[in-house]
């Protein structure tokens, strides 16, 4: 790097850093301001329905959406990943609306969650507007600060923790939150057949995770374009095929999260295959189609589609557990490959070779250009 543009790095830094720290503020003095009026003069406990925990989640989810489109915008106008302008601008927009409704519904299940896990301890406990104001503007601040900063600073392994999180974390809240305590002895997509807040959860957690790998399909075949463009590779048709695949992946789970089991089992059924299904396509053409792709990834991606082979077959034949315990396998394999595959494919779009083919020697005997113009 050179020293302009180490400097340039600095002043970028340095302006997301004070444009986080002012959300933050601002987040802290207005979140606490609305959650005083709101309370109204009553006190009220950590946890529970209309509690002090559910207000402050609702009011730090309004903050970090804003905070993480306002960022997103900022600098974009000043020229951070100038290739996505080149989309649709509906693309654009709901690509902004998805990451920022995944962000604020993050928080404000890390806000509930909390405040749950503080009213066990603190048992019996209810706030004044002004305590509940200054917890309230305390957690806005600090989840709205980093969703600025990560509104500034958009990547492909972000989005790709974005949406493993939101699944995770929205499932687990829908689990812990379910009237129906035997929805595991039948398969996950028995928690958003409820129509409470553990359904609405669970529903919206598959919707946005969707729409969240949308928008990380064309991260991804950016990422690509760049690594088969620096190997020397046509790139537009491939990248177009493999991006398309990975959205279908989301897409699936759109439709999953928007059709209920209960409303109609045929299609959130076909959905939730598909997505599977889809996953395979898509792991045989990278690794058919991608050259120079770590050999890493394709005994990763063979122990995934064997490890999900196996949990079927201690299903089915078996009987060791039922499709729930299939559906945990299946997810948390398929979303760990996701990981590892996004961090491969950001070193992959740097260009270099892989490490084993850039040791092997150059052959003895290999003539050298006789033309300078060709050692160039």
């Amino acid at each position: 790097m050179t020293g302009r543009e180490d400097a340039a790095e600095r002043r970028l830094r340095a302006r997301v850093e004070v444009h986080a720290e002012r959300w933050g503020i601002a987040a802290f003095a207005l979140g606490g301001l609305v959650t005083v009026i709101a309370m109204g003069g009553t006190r009220l406990a950590l946890a529970g329905p209309g509690s002090l925990g559910n207000l402050a989640a609702w009011v730090t989810a309004a903050f970090t959406a804003v905070a993480f489109a306002t960022s997103f915008l900022t600098e974009a106008r000043h020229g951070r990943a100038p290739w996505r302008r080149a989309l649709p601008l509906a693309k654009q927009g709901v690509d902004l609306l998805a990451m920022s409704a995944a962000m604020a519904m993050l928080s404000y299940l890390v806000v509930l969650a909390i405040a749950n896990v503080f009213q066990l301890g603190f048992r019996g406990l209810t706030v004044d507007p002004l305590g509940g104001g200054a917890l309230a503007g305390a957690a806005a601040a600090a989840l709205t600060y980093t969703a600025a900063r990560s509104g500034a600073h958009v990547t492909t392994d972000g989005l790709a923790a974005l949406a493993t999180l939101v699944l995770f974390v929205g499932t687990v809240a829908s689990m812990l939150s379910t009237p129906d305590q035997s929805w595991w002895q039948l398969h996950f997509s028995q928690l958003g057949n409820t129509e409470d807040d553990a359904g609405y959860r669970f529903n919206l957690a598959l919707i946005l995770t969707g729409l969240v790998m949308t928008v990380l399909a064309n991260h991804l075949g950016h990422d690509i374009e760049r690594g088969l463009v620096a190997r020397g590779v046509e790139a537009r048709r491939r990248v177009r095929v493999l991006a398309w695949l990975f959205a279908g992946i989301g897409l699936c789970l759109i439709v999953a999260g928007s059709v209920p089991d209960a409303l109609s089992f045929p299609l959130h059924v076909a959905a939730a295959s598909g997505m599977v299904a889809v996953f395979g396509v898509f792991v045989v053409f990278a690794l058919r189609f991608l050259p120079g792709l770590p050999r890493e990834i394709a005994g990763l991606s063979l122990f995934v589609v064997i490890g999900i082979l196996v949990a079927v077959v201690l299903w089915v034949p078996v009987g060791y557990f039922n499709l729930t315990g299939v559906e945990f396998i299946a997810a948390g394999l398929l979303f760990a490959w996701l990981l590892v595959f996004v961090r491969a494919i950001d070193a992959y779009a740097l260009g270099e070779p892989h490490a084993a083919d850039a040791a092997a020697p150059a052959p003895a005997h290999e003539p050298a250009p006789a033309d300078p113009a060709e050692r160039r």
